[in-house]
């Protein structure tokens, strides 16, 4: 058997040599044999595997983000009422009061940038960019900081930058300047965490920062003891009109009414939300 299948293999073989020697030029006719472009043929394939794998990346990312958001809002939720599968927001009512009144002043002034100091979950960054706002979101707590990063990219609002930091003396040299900054429920942490004078020369850099409108409000008589607040007398909204008007030069302080809010122990309240207007020196 061996005898009669090995000449046959070696005639076939013979043959496909013939063949091939038949197809390639003969030596010195000038004519350049081609040659399998093998660099070619790894980019075609790369490609189709490098979008398949952005692909399947983009999917375990979105997964890792909701379980994120999930253990990050686990028991009590989100604060702010921003478009995320977590249910109702604590701060919806009082968030979007406040934004009822902030929304025309950005428009009537014709905002263009802003800073959202203490932004939370992003609800008021987001409707800034919005409104064609260009906005910084300042936030230093880890959690707050993934779900205003979650929120920002759901609502594809590309005009929207989020900024991981701490607000202390030194760090507030660092806020850019802009037309408009939200100042909302933060300055009572600055007094416990800085001291009152720190959290005073903090406010003016911020205004100082600011050209056209500053929104603030504060914790006021609600909060304990251990946030080291003065006394607001005669009352919190008399004392805040005072202290913004002697705190930020060249200002005018107007109240937008007052909205819900939550005490250190976490029962509902109300707070006043003011507007600080940059008024045009006096000659």
């Amino acid at each position: 058997m061996s005898t009669e299948v090995v000449p046959a293999l070696t005639q076939r073989g013979a043959a496909s040599t013939v063949t091939e020697t038949a197809r390639r030029p003969a030596a010195g006719s000038g004519v350049k044999q081609a040659k399998p472009s093998v660099v070619h043929a790894q980019q075609s394939d790369a490609l189709p595997r490098m979008v398949h794998g952005k692909a399947i990346r983009q999917r375990v990312d979105g997964f890792l983000d909701l379980v994120r958001l999930k253990l990050d809002s686990f028991p009590h939720g989100v604060y702010q009422p921003v478009d995320l599968p977590v249910g109702s927001a604590k701060r919806a009512t009082g968030s979007r009061t406040r934004w009822a009144e902030i929304g025309p002043v950005v428009e009537r002034l014709a905002v263009e940038t802003a800073t959202d100091l203490g932004a939370n979950c992003g609800y008021f960054s987001i409707e800034l960019g919005k409104l064609g706002v260009t906005t910084v979101a300042v936030e230093s707590d880890a959690r707050h900081l993934r779900t205003a990063g979650l929120a920002i990219r759901r609502s594809g609002q590309e005009n929207v930058a989020l900024l991981s930091s701490m607000l202390t003396p030194q760090s507030v040299e660092l806020l850019p300047a802009v037309d408009a900054t939200v100042f909302l429920s933060l300055w009572h942490h600055l007094v416990r965490h800085q001291g009152l004078d720190d959290a005073t020369h903090m406010t003016q850099r911020i205004w100082s920062r600011t050209s056209k409108v500053m929104f603030f409000d504060s914790g006021e008589n609600e909060m304990d003891e251990t946030f080291g607040l003065p006394e607001f007398g005669p009352d919190a909204r008399s004392w805040f009109a005072g202290y913004l008007t002697r705190v930020c030069a060249q200002s005018r302080v107007e109240q937008l009414g007052r909205h819900d809010a939550f005490d250190a122990a976490g029962l509902p309240c109300q707070r006043n939300l003011f507007a600080v207007f940059r008024e045009p020196e006096r000659g």
